[in-house]
């Protein structure tokens, strides 16, 4: 199979899908909610953790109305501690939404709605009869409980989060006095971007946040100084790819796919292997476009003239960078 045809499967595989699979690993989720709402205390434990189903449809129903709203979570499971269960969701956001509190609270009350007509439904299935009214009209036992739902939206886009964190975000300004009446809604929001501030045990996450946040930084001399040598695994590497859209980093993954990947070692092969392969085809073309195309992708990560001059000519360096601002 030809590189391009590689490239072109690579990218068939959507962005969620292969962030989903990534965090449904139970060490990859609990790592990730340790960090951000315990401050890396391990809290959230493995072993405790099952998947659960991720769709949260329900029917909201009045006297003359009725709703059916479809919706599914990215990834859904229990935390159980031996006592009783947590509900732990996360949603994963490519760009920002600007109703994320709205759309997060809606999910959490159809999760809350679908409990509760569970409760309903076994209570009448087992014949569990009302002591009064009260309870016949709602359906559930006065000491009836539902379990907790905490919500993590996990943004990997390359732009900062400027939109709202909470239901108050999102309102006109109150008078002073209405906004402590005010029922606000929280989000716990984590950006790809805040990986210096993120306590992580997990290798696999805590590279995956820094290597993706310093691509969007372009601190690319920084990546080869921290991971030059570091092996990681080949999934983990096409995600990378997938999340920053990076060609270079899908091709090479597609590539050594099942296998582990020495991370700068094989980009530096990636570019080596282009200029050799276009030498040998005897295409002066060939070469000098892997050529223009390893420089563009130095310059678009950071790297100073100088240090590209090292490796290539001031005219290719010149011509790859024409070619760039060209596109």
């Amino acid at each position: 199979m030809g590189k391009d045809n590689e490239r072109k499967l690579v990218d068939k595989t959507k962005k969620d899908t292969v962030s989903k699979s990534f965090w449904r690993d139970n060490e990859h989720f609990a790592d990730l909610f340790n960090a951000v709402l315990f401050g890396g205390e391990q809290v959230v434990k493995p072993d405790n953790l099952e998947e659960m189903d991720t769709d949260v449809s329900g029917v909201i129903m009045a006297d003359d109305y009725k709703l059916s709203l479809g919706r599914f979570r990215d990834v859904v499971k229990k935390n159980f501690d031996g006592v009783e269960l947590v509900v732990l969701g996360l949603e994963i956001q490519e760009h920002i939404h600007y109703g994320m509190p709205l759309r997060t609270m809606v999910y959490d009350s159809l999760g809350y709605l679908k409990e509760f007509e569970g409760v309903r439904k076994w209570n009448k299935d087992n014949g569990v009869k009302a002591v009064d009214a009260d309870e016949f009209l709602s359906g559930i036992k006065k000491d009836d409980r539902f379990h907790p739902i905490i919500n993590i939206i996990l943004y990997y886009g390359e732009k900062e989060w400027d939109g709202p964190v909470s239901l108050k975000d999102m309102m006109v300004d109150m008078p002073e006095r209405f906004v402590d009446l005010f029922a606000d809604y929280q989000i716990n929001l984590v950006q790809m971007l805040d990986s210096g501030r993120l306590l992580f045990h997990n290798e696999d996450v805590r590279i995956l946040f820094d290597v993706v946040s310093n691509i969007y930084k372009k601190n690319i001399d920084y990546i080869y100084s921290k991971y030059d040598g570091t092996e990681v695994d080949g999934e983990l590497f096409w995600m990378i790819g997938k999340i920053t859209s990076s060609e270079e980093f899908l091709e090479l993954s597609q590539k050594k796919k099942g296998e582990s990947v020495v991370m700068c070692e094989a980009l530096r092969e990636y570019y080596d292997e282009a200029r050799r392969d276009g030498f040998k085809s005897g295409s002066e073309q060939g070469f000098k476009t892997a050529t223009l195309n390893a420089i563009i992708f130095m310059i678009k990560y950071g790297i100073s003239k100088k240090d590209i001059l090292k490796e290539y000519s001031e005219n290719d360096y010149n011509e790859a960078l024409s070619k760039m601002t060209a596109k």
